[in-house]
């Protein structure tokens, strides 16, 4: 087939895709008001998509011109693809009028295949057309087999998402953020015929990348911790994956690389509990679903008010020296098993760690059982070992999910040399409402030395309510949603406890309520002793744990409402600003954002933020605040290649973040017909102030895509 949008051939006729069902509006939990016509033709080397788009008097939205850059800011349409038909090796494929492309693999946040997409403008709409080659998924055998299928659309005029296969649990997000992988249970199966011999086998490929660094900060770089220390400078290093199967991968690193600075996560909102990071290295990205095999605790997790709990959250792990994994799926399992190691350099500590993962899901997610482990041999830190388990049912009929997981921690590394983790809950999930109610139970200390626990010593109840509702008189979609946690510690004392409630709302008009409502928290401290035993003077204080001792216990209080406002948030001029108040920490504090984003033309996107917060401690009446102001430019040079410069200056002191003073940040990226790619960044946007560092990178590619 051509990559021709004007669907001339009439080949396209015989690959009319039939409707499962109307076409529905997952925002309004309504039929979708626009049509959508979709045509789907394979050969024994592509997929051939094609849509033809109905949008006569809305706006077509189309301001993006680079891959991959801006997902979820324009109009578009894309396929969801699950070639395991259980929902192991799932994809989209995605583009916008422009023909601009993205993509995403739920086994890798790296996917970087090259296909092909074309678009044209209509008398009626839009036209695109897709050609996905085989051997850039991974097609589980010849022969006969069953994929399941989705088709999506997003109307950003609207601020809209329309779906073919649809179901009331189907979940719907912001702009960037939808579709979503955990839809894929809903999606719809289809048989396909791949002919015996045909190359559909992901290629070996390996990534060699050269590298230097100048400038009188010509060594420092971003530690877990997100301070920045001097290392030395890695000039070369190698990543490759082999396909050992179709759908089974060995994947290895050698000297790789740590000098990313392609995420912004920095703020100077306090903190409450320690802040999850985004993994991007390709040796961890690569099959990171199939090593945290916990299905249920990546979605329904920890405490309601805090982060899912990992016992690998590779973030945590800074520079190492090698690593090896074997990671893939067959059936209805899916598994990981890597090594590495590495040298700490500003510790001194040398670690030897292993993990692994395994699943069983069924194609619908009605059953999923797993079990996954960590075992880290470290040093100066100690050893921990890791192992959980765990189950989970769900009845797509009636909507109830019953789910149970349990992990035993041992070593050196824990205080009093075990402890443990587990979890339980009963939800009933309904298309316009969720009723969750579970028992969570982290023992004294517990806290996987790879992964990642935001508070333990705590047991009790928790529970979540939510409703939501589609389209009414002036509203597009709503959401209620409550939550409730109380945790006692060893000693009986009230640990943790959280209540909220926060309402979601979306205008016809374009403006939205983006969650407010008020958190109420408490959250205990303890006096850490500095003699044997329980003994000794106070030398510091934990919100952990205190066990054994318990001394010094304070409960603070964690209160904040909150008032966010939104305008145009699925367009490509989102207007944000929120105001928040309350008790946090002991301290009287407001926290005040406005952030917009204007795109200019087809090539420049302008961002800018002023965001500031104010606390007074109620033990002295010392004010004291913290500002933030924002300014970043993007470029979009081809449809492979960005420039980017942000500037950013916080002022003020407080115990709100350390990172005060201005910073500078340039960085440009060029992506080749080869896969080869070059960036060129000076300083990074994650630093206190500017970095007087210019770091060049090249990375010459080799074999199969990047990501397949």
């Amino acid at each position: 087939m051509a990559l021709d949008p004007s669907l001339r051939d009439p080949a396209w006729a015989t690959g009319r895709v039939p409707n499962h069902g109307p076409w529905m509006d997952v925002t309004t939990i309504a039929p979708a008001p626009l049509a959508t016509h979709v045509f789907l033709l394979y050969d024994n080397r592509n997929l051939y998509v094609a849509f033809q788009v109905e949008q006569q008097g809305v706006p077509i939205t189309a301001t993006q011109t680079t891959n991959d850059i801006g997902f979820g800011t324009d109009d578009f349409v894309g396929i969801g693809i699950d070639t395991s038909g259980a929902g192991s090796e799932d994809y989209y494929f995605e583009t916008t009028p422009r023909g601009t492309r993205y993509e995403q693999a739920n086994a890798n946040i790296r996917f970087r295949p090259h296909w092909q997409t074309a678009a044209m403008r209509t008398a009626t709409g839009w036209n695109a057309v897709m050609i996905i080659p085989l051997d850039d998924l991974h097609v589980p055998r010849s022969g006969s087999q069953v994929w399941r299928f989705q088709f999506v659309r997003s109307v950003a005029a609207k601020g809209e998402h329309y779906a073919w296969a649809f179901n009331g649990l189907m979940q719907d997000a912001g702009a960037g953020q939808w579709p979503v992988f955990r839809d894929a249970r809903f999606w719809a199966g289809g048989e396909l015929q791949i002919a015996i011999g045909t190359t559909t086998r992901p290629r070996p490929r390996a990534d060699v990348y050269a590298l230097e660094s100048v400038g009188r900060d010509y060594n420092l770089f971003e530690q877990p911790n997100q301070t920045f220390l001097p290392e030395n400078v890695r000039h070369v290093g190698l990543d490759v994956s082999v396909p050992l199967t179709s759908t089974i991968n060995f994947v290895g690193t050698l000297n790789p690389d740590f000098s990313n600075v392609e995420i912004d996560q920095e703020t100077i909102a306090p903190q409450e509990f320690r802040r999850q990071l985004v993994e991007y290295r390709p040796f961890f990205a690569q099959g990171a679903v199939f090593i945290n095999a916990a299905s249920g605790m990546r979605t329904t997790t920890g405490t309601y008010s805090t982060a899912p709990d990992y016992i690998f959250y590779s973030p945590s792990i800074g520079t190492f020296d090698r690593g090896a994994k074997v990671e893939g799926s067959f059936g209805n399992q899916s598994f990981g098993l890597l090594s590495f190691r590495g040298f700490d350099e500003t510790t001194g500590d040398t670690f030897d760690d292993e993990a692994y993962g395994y699943e069983h899901a069924l194609q619908d997610n009605s059953f999923i059982y797993w079990t996954d482990g960590v075992f880290a041999h470290h040093s100066i830190a100690g050893n921990d070992s890791t192992v959980e388990g765990g189950a989970e049912t769900r009845n797509l009929r009636t909507g109830l999910i019953t789910f149970a997981d349990y992990a035993f921690e041992t070593g050196s590394w824990v205080p009093q040399g075990n402890s443990g983790m587990f979890q339980a809950f009963a939800d009933v999930h309904k298309p316009n409402y969720e009723v969750n109610f579970g028992y969570l139970d982290i023992l004294p200390n517990y806290n996987p030395i790879d992964g990642y626990t935001a508070n333990s010593d705590i047991r009790g109840p928790q529970s979540i309510v939510d409703f939501t509702g589609g389209s009414s008189p002036g509203i597009k979609s709503w959401t209620v949603f409550m939550e409730g946690d109380r945790f006692e510690d060893e000693s009986g004392a009230v640990h943790q406890a959280d209540m909220g409630g926060f309402a979601m709302v979306t205008f016809q008009n374009g403006f939205s309520i983006d969650g407010a409502g008020p958190a109420i928290g408490e959250l205990r401290s303890y006096g850490i002793p500095a003699g044997p035993g329980c003994s000794g003077a106070i030398v510091g204080a934990s919100y952990f744990t205190g066990y054994p001792c318990y001394r010094n216990g304070l409960s603070h209080a964690f209160d904040l409402t909150t008032i966010p406002i939104g305008y145009g948030d699925a367009s490509p001029n989102p207007i944000d600003v929120s105001y928040s108040w309350g008790s946090f920490g002991g301290n009287e504090t407001h926290l005040f954002n406005v952030a917009i984003t204007r795109v200019v033309g087809s090539r420049f996107t302008l961002g800018a933020s002023y965001a500031g917060t104010y606390e007074r401690p109620f033990a002295a009446a010392v004010l004291t605040s913290q500002w933030l102001r924002r300014v970043s430019l993007g470029v979009n040079i081809t449809s492979e290649s960005t420039f980017t410069v942000s500037l950013r200056s916080i002022n003020g002191y407080g115990g709100f973040s350390p990172f005060v003073g201005t910073d500078l940040a340039l960085a440009y990226q060029q992506r080749f017909p080869s896969g080869d790619q070059l960036y060129v960044n000076y300083g990074t946007p994650a630093a206190a102030s500017t970095l007087d560092r210019l770091i060049v990178k090249f990375v010459f590619h080799a074999g199969g895509d990047t990501g397949t």
